[in-house]
């Protein structure tokens, strides 16, 4: 029933903006239709939209941000009856019944700065983290599960390790766990040592264990032993839904950081994009330096945490720590390599390489991505390496970018030819310390809207109107983070021109973890 009145409203709205040139609708479901009520979120908004200048972006404001616990909040532990063993949350993608882990955790980091003044919420997080750390002791390899062991998905797939019916798709992408870690280490950032105290349980342990275990054998994978740890293989008419060479994927050159011991392994190879398209080349750069990051973040918890382990767990708490401090350094030192190597060459960063001397040059829409190396937290904005990379995958050097009369942009081989992604752009926005640009961007995202007054996964750079997925939520939310980060870094840009409003609206926003991100970045 929420489906149909979401989708129905955005049709309707879509009938509105061709019958006339109106201003964005405001399109939130009715209160006793929406999966999940924050007070804290609702109260941003309520402070916020009124203070915007531009009346679209108000409307954009009030329907993005709130997306994902409008819609998409399929299950949560009702508050009344949580306690410390049964939390659990599943968090669907829109349109899909399956939670993504990637799409679940960028979904929700809009609302982890406002989780310590709404307990109710800060619940539903730690439902989130728990059902997530589930999900990886189920199935490492795994990007989409089911609510329940239903059995629906792809299980016709053939797979090495098999599935199970609690999965939903079993695509292994390095960035599925990156995203586990980075939704842990945030809330913790956020909402401090009691939090972590809460949903730091034997499982999470478990799930941060068997997810280091997973990566490390993917460092020491050539997908070429008959011992392969990952197979995948797909009856399908479309190339990147399956892997090349037996179901093996392409092959790999497992290595050693220069200068490093013989323990330390290189990068992690991953045989599917973001985009859940297979990898051309084994070794993902935008997805090695997310978990780059995400295991430096994990370091700084672990010791956190080990400063309060109990008898039972502090073992298993220093051995973790180990561990990531050992995959880190491989993993972050042959990404230093990469830099350098682009650095000599005065070139862009590659998208993907193999190790054997192979490099493929591009960027997709999807993040993680090259153009997202800063909101990663890998990458400061003002390196040179990042700078050439940006202006290489924001032109025709990438093949991805699609430039049409009604707009331009990154998308990707996932939707295809002529296809820029919302994401892509908002991305750029995040990015860019030029104003022009940022409201460039702003204008095309008004717009990319098509009358709907949300965001798409992705539209016809020829015809805002033709586009894919009218609920798509982690677009969505990823909008509204973008303008929070505006209303702390660029207010002029989006703001009504009045001293008090900035000050009203700057004093209701927390520090959006994109921005904070990009403040605490690992290379300068």
């Amino acid at each position: 029933m929420l489906r149909l009145f979401f989708i129905g409203t955005a049709l309707v709205a879509l009938a509105i903006f061709n019958a006339a040139a109106a201003t964005l609708p405001v399109v939130r479901p009715p209160v006793k239709d929406r999966t999940f009520q924050s007070t804290a979120v609702d109260n941003l908004i309520t402070t916020l939209s009124p203070l915007f200048a531009n009346p679209d972006l108000a409307a954009l404001f009030t329907n993005c941000l709130p997306n994902t616990l409008d819609t998409t909040v399929y299950y949560h532990t009702p508050a009344s009856e949580a306690n410390s063993t049964n939390l659990d949350t599943f968090v669907i993608t829109g349109d899909i019944e399956a939670m993504w882990l990637r799409d679940s955790s960028n979904q929700v980091l809009p609302y982890i700065p406002y989780a310590t003044s709404d307990p109710d919420l800060q619940l539903m997080l730690e439902g989130l983290i728990a059902r997530q750390a589930k999900s990886v002791l189920i199935d490492p390899f795994a990007n989409a599960f089911n609510f329940k062991a239903s059995g629906q998905g792809h299980q016709s797939d053939t797979r090495k390790p098999p599935m199970g019916p609690a999965v939903f798709e079993g695509k292994y992408e390095i960035d599925s766990l990156a995203a586990f870690l980075k939704l842990s280490y945030w809330h913790w950032r956020y909402s401090g040592d009691a939090a972590l105290v809460r949903f730091a349980t034997s499982s999470w342990l478990d799930a941060v264990g068997k997810l280091i275990d997973t990566v490390q054998k993917m460092q020491r994978d050539s997908g070429q032993s008959p011992d392969s740890p990952y197979l995948f293989g797909r009856v399908t008419s479309e190339a990147l839904d399956t892997l090349s060479v037996q179901t093996r994927g392409p092959p790999a050159r497992p290595h050693h950081p220069k200068g490093a011991s013989q323990e330390v392994w290189g990068l992690t190879r991953s045989l599917f994009r973001p985009s859940d398209d297979a990898v051309t080349l084994p070794y993902n750069i935008p997805g090695n330096a997310m978990i780059c990051v995400e295991l430096n973040h994990l370091q700084e918890l672990l010791t956190h945490l080990e400063s309060q382990a109990s008898d039972s767990t502090a073992s298993q708490v220093k051995s973790l720590l180990q561990q990531a401090r050992l995959t880190a350094t491989g993993i972050c030192s042959s990404l230093k390599d990469v830099l350098h190597t682009s650095g000599l060459t005065e070139s862009s960063l590659p998208y993907e390489i193999d190790g054997f001397g192979g490099q493929y040059y591009m960027d997709d829409a999807n993040v993680p991505s090259l153009l997202s190396l800063p909101v990663l937290g890998y990458l400061s904005s003002e390196n040179a390496a990042y700078a050439r990379t940006r202006a290489a995958v924001l032109s025709d050097a990438n093949p991805y970018f699609f430039s049409g009369t009604q707009g331009k942009g990154i998308g990707g081989p996932h939707e295809g030819v002529n296809y820029t992604w919302p994401m892509a752009l908002i991305t750029q926005a995040m990015t860019s310390n030029d104003d022009n640009e940022v409201t460039w961007c702003l204008d095309l995202l008004v717009r990319s809207s098509a009358g709907t007054g949300l965001m798409h996964e992705a539209f016809d750079v020829n015809n805002v109107g033709r586009y894919t997925r009218s609920w798509f939520a982690w677009a969505n939310g990823l909008l509204g983070e973008l303008l929070l980060q505006l209303i702390v870094t660029k207010p002029h840009l989006v703001l009504v021109d009045d001293a008090e409003a900035v000050k009203t609206a700057q004093a209701a926003v927390q520090v959006p973890i994109c921005l904070a991100a990009q403040r605490e970045v690992l290379v300068k």
